[in-house]
């Protein structure tokens, strides 16, 4: 893979000699290619680039945590989040159980509605225990 990312970057070079619309191509050609292998590396697909400025909310509160040099905030904002995710998502269910019986389409309802709750705590309860999934190459 090294040897690949060599030969592009040099490819990319080259064409950035042959003029601004060139350039422009290829340093877009070389930030996709860039962010695409990082993301598979994190084993996320690639998404596309995102305009500059643009930060994730989560991302942007846990650095002004570390700015702030305390986590207290950030956990609070994450706590009430997942409170309120849960708290919809357990309403819907409930409310869907109840009338469950009443027809096919009302047991789907709540078929749906239960899984997004049980999968949502699931989630929630597999990165508070285990942390968020990466991965990465050769040990790294």
């Amino acid at each position: 893979m090294k040897a690949k990312s060599a030969t592009r970057f040099a490819k990319t070079l080259a064409v950035r000699a042959l003029g601004d619309d060139a350039r422009a191509l290829a340093d877009r050609y070389f930030f996709e290619t860039l962010v695409r292998v990082h993301r598979a590396g994190e084993g996320e697909p690639f998404t596309g680039l995102k305009p500059a400025g643009q930060i994730d909310p989560g991302l942007a509160v846990a650095d002004a945590s570390l700015e702030a040099g305390s986590a207290q905030r950030l956990a609070q904002q994450l706590a009430q989040a997942i409170e309120a995710n849960i708290g919809k998502r357990f309403d819907l269910a409930l409310e869907r159980k109840k009338h469950s019986t009443e027809s096919i389409a009302a047991g789907r309802e709540y078929v749906a509605a239960y899984v997004q709750y049980v999968h949502f705590v699931e989630g929630v309860h597999r990165l508070a225990e285990k942390g968020a999934p990466l991965k990465h190459h050769d040990g790294e």
